[in-house]
């Protein structure tokens, strides 16, 4: 028995902290979604005191036409709108790039591909001030083009297609080269079929740092018929009174895409980020 409990024990330890951390992460949620479907009074007389009924949906839909009543609306249309446009264009620069570190070698790659690993140290907000003075330079501010352009590309998926496409055997390509392909064939109809699951997790990433930007769309696109999701969730909590059952709405929509995403992908998006093929 003794020897059981001491092999056991870590599992069991680990499975009780990551049940915690579960319960702390998805709790918060739940209240949320549970909470948009009540009216004010009903939200705050269940949890002073709390009760568990805090986590059971209403029956009150009311909050969500409320929301989009008050433009929310098109901050989602904005959103999806920016980030759909932003994971195209990303996964196609960002692969075009990742392959040319993988399979040219140019005066200065190893640099140029340095300059790429330090941007996973750099916060955007470090280079949110020097952004903002370029697009307005350049007359981009308050435009779509400011909340695209800079999110298009990402440090960390041309990293990702690197090391995918460093992977493809040369024999391959080689292979390709004697039959007449040119470089431009070989990406398209090869290398990018086979990253397949990259390409999937890269979209994922490019979508999701969109959706959950604040701090640059609320800089570089100020006018309100350009709010995205999550500047349109601040100005809930401070241009209206603080009316939670359509904060909760707000947040359940703004939360519930990317999840839907996440869930779906979850293999593909695991696979990226390892590199290792989950089939």
């Amino acid at each position: 028995m003794t020897g059981w409990w001491s092999k056991s024990w870590p599992v069991m330890a680990w499975y009780a902290t990551v049940a915690v951390g579960l319960i702390f992460t998805i709790a918060p949620f739940m209240w949320a979604v549970a909470g948009s479907f009540k009216d004010n009074p009903q939200i705050f007389s269940e949890v002073s005191p709390f009760s568990l009924m805090a986590f059971v949906p209403g029956t009150d839909p009311s909050a969500y036409f409320a929301i989009f009543q008050n433009n929310f609306g098109r901050a989602v249309a904005n959103t999806v709108f920016v980030s759909v446009i932003s994971l195209a264009a990303g996964i196609i620069v960002n692969s075009l790039a990742g392959f040319a570190f993988a399979r040219f070698a140019f005066p200065g790659d190893r640099i140029l591909f340095a300059f790429v690993l330090l941007t996973f140290a750099v916060p955007p907000e470090a280079i949110a001030i020097p952004l903002f003075s370029m697009m307005r330079q350049i007359g981009w501010f308050d435009s779509f083009w400011a909340l695209i352009i800079p999110g298009i590309a990402n440090g960390l998926v041309i990293f990702l297609y690197r090391q995918f496409f460093a992977g493809i055997p040369k024999e391959l390509i080689e292979a390709a080269r004697v039959d007449g392909l040119s470089w431009w064939h070989i990406y398209w109809t090869i290398c990018m079929p086979l990253a397949k699951p990259v390409t999937i997790g890269a979209g994922l990433l490019l979508f999701v740092f969109q959706w959950e930007s604040f701090l640059w769309p609320l800089i570089a696109a100020p006018s309100p018929e350009l709010h995205l999701i999550q500047v349109a969730l601040a100005r809930f909590a401070t241009e209206f009174s603080v009316i939670w059952n359509q904060q909760f709405a707000a947040s359940t929509i703004a939360g519930v895409l990317p999840l839907i995403f996440i869930f779906l992908f979850q293999r593909q998006f695991v696979s990226a980020l390892t590199g290792v093929d989950l089939k």
